[in-house]
């Protein structure tokens, strides 16, 4: 049995906005050679993410990988998509490398495009929320949504008073998968008196993480692409989100608004899904005193599977550079600062580690490197330690 927890994926909005040329982001163009039995929900389909590859098995196809949002690409519609079943569809279900189940924890963003704000960025993540709770009702069996604070929990599934850590183990111990609902790109909330209840909303659907921009600007504060650090109104929400125990998460958000940050946050932070600059030379990825301040702070950094951000070519996005990436994050940050934060289905995924149930893969890598304590910590203790210590009261 392999422990996993991922602290981002976009899959909801790849399922929920299949077939809708409407939304921006380009899903429904890159899946548009995909058909509907294919993206029909989260139990099966040949996204990344499915409760199949999160159980330990997945469908042996030739599936599309994820979006490459991050490269700001409007779609993939041309890049040879289709995916091809052909045979017993029994036969294409492959379990892991060593024939073992997983158990896992996922964190599914609402991802909120930089082109919405306001109130179509809340309607937006009006609708994909919509889905997550669907999805939740329909395959109640075989996953359930853990919340950041014990008093929001749906299901008494252990004492009111105990830790998030011991509510997904209390899930897992029901054989089930733990779902964690977050939000990349928080263009929803202006400085127009709307804020304030629409975070009241987000506690009650149990947000559990909060990423403030992604690539451009919003009311917060400025993402990677784009100068400019923290707003007064920035601040000011992140004293909310901290107030509300919702982690505040710095993945897009650019080097000033990261050290602004820095600068007024009381709680821990995360990087979702960003890897090492001194690695791989990308915007995205963080600067050696960025990790150096998610471990002061107690936080955590979650290594991304994006290709671009692994190496300079997706030839060289080998296993060998990833141990790269944790070697320098475990360094800088520390042991207890670096989890998986893979952006499945938000970006192209190096064919070993696609669809998700091959990441059991790279466990054996950091097992073999650094121990099993070490894999551990890794793969999900200290991810789940880090909500532990962000939604403390």
């Amino acid at each position: 049995m392999v422990s996993v927890f991922d602290l981002h994926c976009d899959t909801l909005d790849r399922l929920e906005f299949y077939g809708d040329l409407s939304v921006p982001g380009g899903y429904a163009a890159h899946d548009a050679s995909v058909v509907p039995a294919d993206m029909a929900g989260l139990a099966r389909n040949v996204a990344d993410i499915s409760l199949e590859g999160m159980e330990g098995r997945g469908l042996a196809t030739g599936a599309p990988s994820g979006l490459g949002v991050e490269q700001g690409r409007a779609a993939c519609a041309s890049s040879g998509l289709a995916a091809e079943r052909g045979g017993d569809e029994a036969a294409a279900l492959q379990p892991d490398a060593l024939g073992r189940r997983l158990r896992w924890c996922q964190c599914f963003a609402v991802f909120v495009p930089d082109q919405l704000r306001g109130a179509e960025a809340w309607a937006l993540f009006n609708r994909v929320n919509g889905r997550f709770r669907r999805e939740l009702e329909q395959n109640a069996e075989r996953i359930e949504q853990v919340r950041p604070r014990p008093g929001a929990v749906l299901r008494n599934d252990g004492p009111a008073d105990c830790g998030f850590s011991s509510r997904v183990e209390a899930v897992w111990a029901q054989g089930k998968s733990a779902a964690v609902l977050t939000v990349e790109g928080a263009s929803f909330l202006e400085d127009d008196g709307t804020a304030l209840a629409r975070l009241d909303a987000l506690e009650q659907a149990g947000a559990a993480m909060v990423t403030l921009t992604w690539n451009g600007a919003n009311a917060l504060g400025s993402g990677n692409d784009t100068p400019g650090g923290l707003t007064p109104f920035g601040r000011r929400m992140v004293a909310e989100l901290e107030s509300r125990r919702i982690a505040v998460d710095v993945s897009h958000l650019n080097e000033q608004g990261f050290s602004d940050l820095c600068a007024c946050a009381t709680r821990p932070f995360a990087a979702s899904h960003s890897n090492a600059r001194a690695v791989c030379d990308h915007p995205r990825n963080l600067a050696d005193w960025q990790l150096r301040e998610i471990g002061r702070c107690g936080g955590v950094v979650g290594l991304n599977y994006f290709q671009d951000f692994l190496a300079d070519t997706p030839d060289q996005a080998t296993p060998d550079q990833v141990l790269r990436h944790v070697e320098h994050m475990l360094e800088l940050a520390g042991e207890h600062a670096v989890a998986l934060g893979s952006d499945y289905d938000g970006c192209d995924v190096p064919d070993w580690l696609r669809p998700c149930f091959k990441v059991s893969g790279l466990y054996d890598l950091l097992e073999l490197t650094y121990g099993s304590t070490l894999a551990e910590r890794i793969f999900f203790r200290n991810a789940l330690d880090f909500f532990d210590r962000a939604s403390a009261l």
